[in-house]
């Protein structure tokens, strides 16, 4: 038997034999009685309109209300039901005429097809209702509040302004002065259309790797949780221009869209995003959201040529971003990323504004601001202003976004879309490389080499353990060339037992663990044992690497066990290593000759080796985080000897950022490049709080230190 949950209604008022013309056949319904109590009614009104705008997740099955069954088409989500509810709701009401839905309607700015503004009213609408105290004079009418919650939060029709003190921070946070503008946190919500942010939050950050995603705004063209998710990044406009081989003179702007397929890649992924509303545009492309579509830069030219388009209507992404199955939710649930559901003229401005001449070097920071200032996250991102992270990424898009031609590293700036990747600069440097190696057959096995004294690192962007690191290269063959980095002292030590000569009894010495690179040699043994002592060189304790000219031999444990036990040698003669670093030989590479010919390395001279080792020797200890600075003090001191002609003064590891210099008034120069753009951050002591950063984070396991 059916409970009457509303016995003040009488029974037979119901009749559920026909529903509304206006309603399809998948539509919720509601009906009302024609003849109801005056009190009756204005009860039964605000109890339906509580329902509409805030039973977000939930069908109110009551018996005789509503179909006990979901609706059959699984496709409809809970926010397009409601939105079509709320249309019957306006009904429901009593409008007086057809323009006062029109007005109504006018007032939410939606359109029927755009559910998503609907449920980002509701969802904004309750983030500000938690600083609503009490409705004022002027809602009095609003029995339930929540007209006066939304004219807040989006701006009332009838012009009134009265928005509360305490709303004001809040609603300014979350939108800009648009009405018809939002965006919102949607937490772990992902779907088609919504925008992925660069997290800042997390310990560990995009600064040492894939810079390109650190504060990226990244839009979802397609998101399948049991497949795959793809992405293209908004904000990493470039200088580079594709050549058009259909409309001869025409030239494509490019961004960077992401990492898979892209400005590397010998046939990138191009997207182009539109908001053409002509048929043949239409039918050309897949629709990401409201106004907002993308379609193949073939048929971007195909539209072009046709005359329906124009080549400023596109935006013309290389490259794009992807998580396989549940990749992105685990990314979300450590806070690398913030989930934003925001409207389609938001990012049709920002990217607006980028091609009318955003400068490559900003790395789209700004949109990125943007975004957190209007999801309530304004405070966070003025945090987070002007960090290491925004300082790598900075030098990222100097090296990789901006062009040859500009002052950058990104190469050429005209590029045929066919041939995307041709570089003659870099085609010549290869070309010289490779007829340099045929020419020599040096081995550089037992060499010592030492990292460049540039400015700007090599090493700055990635490898950034290879800054100012000192190498010994173990192995110089045809397909690769293997070294050890020697001044990285690591947070392991090696205890050996060892037996004293003169009482016979065993003892302990630690030696400290050295970090040597990020690979291992399938087959060898896991630690090199390296000594440079005369004594045990004439016992032949060892053997020498790349000849005995070379002058640093290496052992076995068994070895050093043995020369420490009869008093040959003292456990700190020798460094015991972990791991090497390995730089193959191809047509691009051509192994660590290749390094020391473009300039990122240097060959030590065998006079200096002495030197260098005996320095070495005094970096015997194990590292812990009180003696980190003065660890990396010490290796900077070694690197710094080995070359003191050419060796720019060490910067403290502790140093704060330098005074502004005069520039543009904001203490930055933008012509002097030693400095990072638009800061007063010299690129030298960048890299080295790079170096530091990554020490800290895979050598200590604390990240927080390196900042």
């Amino acid at each position: 038997m059916s409970t009457n949950l509303f016995p003040f209604l009488p029974q037979n008022t119901f009749s559920f034999n026909q529903s509304p013309s206006y309603l399809s056949d998948t539509d919720s319904v509601i009906l009302i009685p024609d003849r109801l109590p005056t009190a009756s009614f204005i009860i039964m009104t605000q109890l339906l309109r509580l329902f509409v705008l805030h039973s977000t997740f939930l069908w109110l099955m009551v018996d005789g209300f509503l179909p006990t069954t979901t609706p059959p088409h699984t496709t409809t989500t809970v926010f397009q039901a409601e939105f079509r509810q709320s249309k019957l709701a306006s009904r429901i009401y009593g409008k007086s005429s057809d323009s006062e839905d029109e007005e109504d309607e006018d007032e939410v700015a939606l359109q029927d097809d755009d559910w998503r503004a609907f449920r980002a009213k509701l969802v904004m609408g309750e983030k500000s209702s938690d600083t609503k105290l009490a409705p004022s004079e002027e809602d009095s009418g609003d029995l339930d509040g929540i007209g006066s919650l939304f004219s807040d939060a989006f701006g009332s029709e009838t012009g009134n302004s009265h928005t509360s003190t305490s709303n004001d921070g809040i609603v300014q946070d979350m939108t800009p002065l648009e009405p018809s503008q939002y965006a919102y946190d949607s937490g772990e919500m992902i779907e088609q259309g919504s925008v992925i942010l660069g997290g800042v939050e997390q310990e560990y950050g995009f600064g040492l790797r894939q810079q390109y995603f650190h504060k990226a705004a990244i839009l979802v063209l397609d998101h399948d949780e049991n497949t795959f998710t793809k992405g293209i990044i908004l904000n990493r406009p470039t200088d580079l221009m594709l050549e058009d081989d259909v409309n001869p003179g025409k030239k494509w702007r490019v961004w960077f869209g992401g990492d898979v397929e892209g400005l590397n890649a010998k046939n990138p992924d191009i997207v182009c995003l539109h908001s053409l509303k002509n048929e043949k545009a239409s039918s050309a492309s897949i629709p990401v959201m409201n106004d907002i579509q993308w379609t193949t830069f073939t048929n971007a030219k195909r539209l072009v040529k046709a005359g329906v388009a124009d080549v400023r209507d596109f935006w013309v992404f290389v490259g794009y971003a992807g998580w396989g199955p549940g990749q992105l939710k685990g990314e979300l649930e450590r806070k690398s990323w913030y989930m934003v559901a925001t409207d389609s003229q938001t990012l049709l401005k920002e990217l607006a504004r980028q091609a009318e001449g955003a400068d490559p070097r900003d790395a789209g920071l700004d949109t990125w601001t943007l975004l957190m200032k209007m999801i309530g996250r304004g405070e966070t991102a003025k945090e987070h202003s002007g960090d290491f992270d925004d300082l790598m990424l900075k030098e990222w898009a100097l090296g990789r976004l901006l062009s040859s031609a500009s002052g950058g590293g990104g190469g050429q700036q005209h590029r045929d879309p066919n041939d995307f990747n041709t570089n003659p600069e870099l085609v010549e440097s290869l070309i010289r490389v490779i007829k340099s190696s045929r020419e020599s057959s040096a081995s550089f096995a037992g060499a010592l080499v030492r990292a460049s004294p540039a400015e700007r690192s090599p090493f700055l962007l990635d490898n950034q353990e290879l800054h100012k690191s000192i190498v010994l290269i173990l192995v110089d063959d045809e397909s690769a060339s293997i070294g050890v980095v020697l001044n990285r002292p690591s947070t392991k030590g090696l205890d050996i037992k060892v037996s004293d000569k003169t009482t016979g009894k065993e003892k302990v010495v630690r030696i400290p663990m050295r970090f040597g690179g990020q690979y291992s040699v399938q087959g060898q043994e896991p630690l090199l044992w390296l000594h440079c002592n005369p004594t045990l060189k004439r016992l032949k304790i060892g053997s020498p690497i790349g000849g005995e000219d070379r002058g640093i031999w290496k052992c076995t444990a068994q070895d050093v066990m043995t020369a420490v036990g009869q008093g040959n040698a003292k456990a700190r003669d020798f460094l015991v290593v972990s791991g090497v670093s390995i730089w193959a030989k191809d047509l691009a590479t051509q192994g660590i000759e290749g390094e020391i010919d473009s300039g990122r390395f240097k060959l030590l001279p065998s006079s200096a080796r002495d030197h260098v080792w005996s320095s070495l020797l005094e970096q015997q200890e194990v590292l812990n985080e009180d003696n980190f600075d003065e660890t990396l003090s010490l290796a900077a001191e070694v690197w710094a000897s080995a070359d003191p002609t050419t060796t720019r003064k060490p910067e403290s590891q502790n140093a704060s950022t330098l005074t502004p210099m005069g520039g543009l008034g904001e203490g930055f120069d933008e012509d002097d490049d030693s400095f990072v753009f638009k800061s007063d951050v010299k690129v030298a002591k960048l890299a080295d709080d790079a170096l530091r950063s990554w020490c800290a984070t895979f050598l200590l396991g604390m990240p927080s230190l390196g900042k």
